[in-house]
C-alpha cells in the first residue's frame, strides 16, 4: 500500500496515549497524573493579548487560527489526514513547543454531533482518558481530552468542519506555554 493512500484515523493515536496510561502501574504513576484523574483539566487560558498575533487561513477547510508573531507555521501535504503544525522556535534551552492542527476529511459520514463520534471513538477503542468534556471553540461545540504518558499530558480538542471533517488541536503541555498553545485553540474560528 502507498503511503500517500494511507488514511491513519487521529483519533487512534490521541486514545493511544489514554491506553498507555492506563496500562502503565499505579507504583510509576506520577503525582501530577493522579491528581489529572481528579482535577478539571479544561485549560482555560489566561488572558493573553493576541491583537498582534498573526492568522493563519485554510481556504480548504474554511477556518482561521491566531498564533504569536514569532512562532512557525508549518502545513503539511499529501492525502488523506492534513496537518498543521504551528511552532515555536527552536531553542536549545527549552522543549519543543507546538499545536497541531490535524483534519481527517469525511471522518463524520454521518453526520453525528461532535460528542456523539467523539463518544463513539472512545467506546468503539475502549479508551478512557484521564479527564474529558464539552468545551466550545470558535462559537463550535467540541470535545477535549487529556492524557498523561511519558512524553507529558497531551491535550486535544475535537470539534467539526462542515458536519463531515474533523479537527483536532493538540498539544503537548509545557507549563508556562500552556496559556499560550490554549489561546491559539481558542483563537480558532470557522469562516466561510
Amino acid at each position: 500500500m502507498k503511503l500517500s493512500n494511507f488514511r491513519f484515523p487521529v483519533f487512534l493515536l490521541f486514545c493511544a496515549a489514554a491506553m498507555a496510561g492506563q496500562q502503565r502501574p499505579a507504583s510509576t504513576q506520577t503525582p501530577v497524573a493522579a491528581k489529572r484523574k481528579t482535577a478539571p483539566a479544561a485549560v482555560t487560558p489566561r488572558a493573553i493579548e493576541t491583537s498582534q498575533w498573526k492568522s493563519y487561513r485554510s481556504e480548504k477547510y474554511g477556518f482561521v487560527v491566531k498564533y504569536p508573531e514569532d512562532w512557525i507555521v508549518n502545513p503539511g501535504s499529501g492525502t488523506g489526514v492534513d496537518f498543521i503544525s504551528i511552532g515555536k522556535p527552536y531553542s536549545a534551552n527549552e522543549p519543543h513547543i507546538a499545536v497541531t492542527l490535524a483534519i481527517q476529511p469525511n471522518e463524520n459520514p454521518k453526520k453525528l454531533s461532535i460528542k456523539e463520534w467523539f463518544d463513539g471513538q472512545l467506546q468503539r477503542l475502549k479508551a478512557k482518558p484521564e479527564s474529558q468534556g464539552n468545551v466550545t471553540i470558535g462559537g463550535l461545540p467540541a470535545m477535549f481530552m487529556e492524557n498523561t504518558n511519558s512524553f507529558g499530558t497531551q491535550h486535544d480538542t475535537f470539534t467539526l468542519l462542515h458536519e463531515t471533517d474533523v479537527l483536532s488541536l493538540s498539544y503537548t503541555r509545557r507549563g508556562p506555554f500552556d496559556p499560550t498553545c490554549a489561546a491559539i485553540v481558542s483563537s480558532f474560528r470557522a469562516v466561510k
